[in-house]
């Protein structure tokens, strides 16, 4: 991007264009890129936690909101989130404009003469939300529900309230509109619309046992917040479960929850969302000392868990010597890489070829993904390979939801046409079977090798 390429245009995915810039900021970084995104993620992580404390004060002890800053945190490694992960960013946004709506026009007391500018800012804080990652939507949504039943319960004029919803539509999809403004100008409109609506809708569903095996441990994960959740509110007085603040939390719980089941992929950092509002309102619970003794369990086995998850990340997917040691074989002599099924961020460290406008690997391995790029993976596949990378990039396992065909044909020229260079083995995989690697990186047979190999 920083050299002219454009999102959906030559850098084909199926993600808003406010992450793409997000990440073409912190390259502006240069060797310092990945410490900028990760020093950022940080502050984000840190900014969240704090405005989640200060929301849980509305209904719980000092104790128990100080929890739901630390049960974010921890939970956030449980579900893939010390990767830069786009909820870790967004999630400030979301809850800067649900901790702004209630302090500025629903507690300590209602202010119907704010809502119009506290929507406002809300939905704008939304927009920028959504322009990263549009899972935000739904909390949205509900965020501008909410405000125009305040709006119907201060029975303000239908011509008001009217006023205010068009407001804080277009406050919210201003961001949105003025990306795809933007390549309708430049005349590349359908792209922009192929990439963020219709390839939506294009993906195929996954088999139903790959579902449940993905979504269970995703439930699991949230399911102590769920619960302490649902136990504070059932232990409530009847006067503070109607009270605005409860049902605005619990409600913005229960839609975060509702935005993640409704996608239906449930890949493991899609629980992410959910632990921001999750965390708070399992904070009352420090009204007991149960409730207190529950809390420091999960906030103790989030931590355990989640740093175990960390570690068990590195050894299965590499670490810093992992990266240095591909990046030498990838570039010794320097060449066209393709990765079929690896880490992307390989493109990052070594000379940058545009074999294909789809650099990323799932839209190829994946069989979801046969239809929902705008591609034939196997017909692209064809003519990247017909270009003679240097490298290719792929694993000997296959994954849950490889395309077979596409598979089939990159291990044919793979056994006649390249020969193994390097492969990185998870310590787990070196105990159980020797023969099969995580990473593994082939290198195209020059004339006299293939002449060798032909004798």
């Amino acid at each position: 991007m920083l050299h002219g390429d454009l999102p959906y245009v030559q850098l084909w995915d199926r993600k808003p264009l406010g992450l793409f810039l997000l990440y073409a900021f912190f390259h502006l970084f240069g060797t310092y890129r990945i410490w900028a995104y990760q020093i950022f993620a940080l502050f984000s992580v840190w900014g969240t936690s704090l405005l989640l404390v200060r929301m849980a004060r509305s209904f719980a002890p000092p104790g128990g909101a100080l929890m739901s800053g630390l049960l974010y945190i921890a939970c956030l490694n449980l579900s893939g989130g010390e990767g830069g992960q786009s909820p870790v960013f967004y999630n400030l946004l979301v809850t800067a404009a649900m901790a702004h709506t209630l302090f500025g026009a629903l507690w300590p007391e209602e202010r119907p003469d704010r809502l119009r500018s506290v929507g406002m800012v809300g939905m704008a804080l939304f927009g920028l939300a959504i322009q990263i990652k549009y899972t935000a939507v739904f909390e949205g949504i509900f965020l501008g529900c909410f405000l125009l039943w305040c709006d119907f319960k201060a029975r303000k004029p239908v011509g008001v309230i009217a006023t205010d919803a068009l407001l804080w539509v277009t406050t919210a999809l201003a961001p949105t509109f003025l990306a795809a403004g933007f390549y309708a100008l430049i005349g590349h409109g359908h792209e922009w619309f192929f990439a963020n609506i219709q390839s939506i809708f294009l993906r195929q569903p996954r088999p139903g046992n790959l579902l449940v095996l993905f979504l269970l441990p995703l439930v699991a994960k949230q399911l102590p917040l769920i619960i302490s959740g649902m136990f504070a509110f059932a232990t409530f007085p009847s006067e503070t479960r109607r009270s605005i603040q409860v049902r605005f939390i619990f409600l913005w719980a229960a839609v975060s929850l509702f935005g993640v089941l409704i996608f239906g992929d449930w890949f493991d950092h899609y629980a992410l969302p959910t632990y921001a509002p999750l965390a708070v309102i399992a904070a009352p619970l420090w009204r007991w000392q149960a409730g207190r003794i529950t809390l420091s369990l999960c906030l103790l086995t989030g931590f355990i868990f989640g740093e175990k998850l960390v570690s068990s990340h590195i050894r299965k997917r590499g670490n810093a010597d992992t990266l240095k040691t591909l990046t030498h074989y990838l570039s010794d002599p320097p060449g066209c890489i393709f990765i079929y099924r690896g880490p992307p961020t390989l493109y990052d460290s070594v000379s940058w070829c545009a074999l294909t406008t789809h650099p990323f690997p799932s839209h190829f391995y994946m069989n979801s993904e046969k239809y929902g790029t705008g591609i034939d993976p196997l017909a692209e596949l064809h003519r990247i390979m017909s270009k003679r990378p240097l490298y290719v990039v792929s694993n000997d396992t296959l994954a849950e939801d490889e395309n077979m065909d596409v598979r089939h044909y990159l291990d044919g020229v793979l056994a006649t046409q390249y020969h193994l260079i390097y492969q990185y083995m998870r310590p787990a995989d070196r105990r159980i079977d020797k023969e099969h690697s995580a990473i593994t990186v082939y290198k195209r047979n020059s004339e006299t090798e293939a002449q060798q190999l032909s004798n």
